[in-house]
């Protein structure tokens, strides 16, 4: 199998490309640029001949409508290529240094993964599902994701899981979860995902004064807000009560994701399959 890697970020954004160079470097990475699409210069109204105004998981924010575009411009880059897999990071991810590693040899990768999410979210107290089980390789472990793990700065994809999330627009849900919310996206749930933990990258890597480049959300009020925040719960509700039999009957484990930026490859270590 062979990989490519892709970097999304904006073109003015110059002081996150050469924070990211350093990532990629370190990690013996090399990646294909792509423009993200700038919510400044392209209007909403032209986003929504690809995207939905709303959607379930409420107000499709046009700055989530770019980010969600910018990963659609990388998928149709790496469709064009004749790469097998490919690695789609954000410019403000922190990477292990044995990233390049896991793609040098993708020996390790599960039959029927779609996405394998290289990322931890950042929240001190969010645990995901994860399978029991699963191949550890370079000292990682490669999990079935089972439950909703915000983040979209970092995963690996298949030609075929990129081809299914294009054919799924018109988008209406931001990028993380539409990857990896299995209850409030319909295209997650035609993807099987695996996570590593400990996971490969996490987000923070930013240049100074390019924190909250561009434009701020726009947060809904009155009844938009409402039904936003009735339909959240709807989705949290369902995806909890839906891993709740494999959690109790012991086929996944409730975890929090953690994130090892030290390069835990040796030459000694194999990739193996538990039971």
């Amino acid at each position: 199998m062979k990989a490519a890697v892709y970097l999304i970020g904006l073109r003015q954004a110059t002081g996150r490309a050469a924070l990211m160079q350093r990532e990629l470097d370190q990690a013996g990475l090399a990646a294909t640029r792509v423009d993200a699409v700038d919510s400044t210069a392209v209007s909403r109204e032209e986003m929504l001949k690809q995207c939905a105004p709303e959607g379930n998981w409420g107000y499709f924010q046009t700055k989530d409508m770019a980010c969600t575009l910018s990963h659609a411009k990388a998928w149709e880059a790496f469709l064009a290529s004749d790469a097998d897999v490919a690695l789609i990071l954000e410019d403000d991810v922190f990477l292990s240094p044995d990233t390049g590693a896991w793609l040098a040899d993708l020996s390790w990768w599960p039959a029927d993964a779609g996405i394998v999410k290289f990322e931890r979210w950042r929240s001190r107290k969010l645990q995901v599902a994860l399978g029991k089980g699963g191949a550890t390789h370079l000292s990682r472990e490669v999990r079935q994701l089972l439950s909703r793990h915000a983040g979209g700065a970092a995963y690996v994809i298949s030609r075929q899981a990129a081809q299914h999330l294009l054919d799924s627009r018109p988008f209406c849900i931001t990028l993380d979860n539409l990857l990896f919310n299995f209850d409030a996206s319909t295209a997650a749930r035609g993807i099987k995902v695996y996570q590593i933990q400990p996971a490969l990258a996490e987000q923070g890597n930013d240049a100074p004064d390019e924190h909250a480049i561009g434009p701020a959300r726009h947060r809904p009020k009155g009844w938009p807000l409402i039904r936003q925040k009735f339909r959240r719960g709807i989705y949290e509700f369902r995806g909890g009560f839906r891993i709740l039999p494999s959690v109790v009957l012991g086929r996944a484990t409730l975890e929090k994701i953690r994130f090892d930026g030290r390069s835990l490859a040796t030459p000694q270590t194999q990739h193996t399959h538990t039971a």
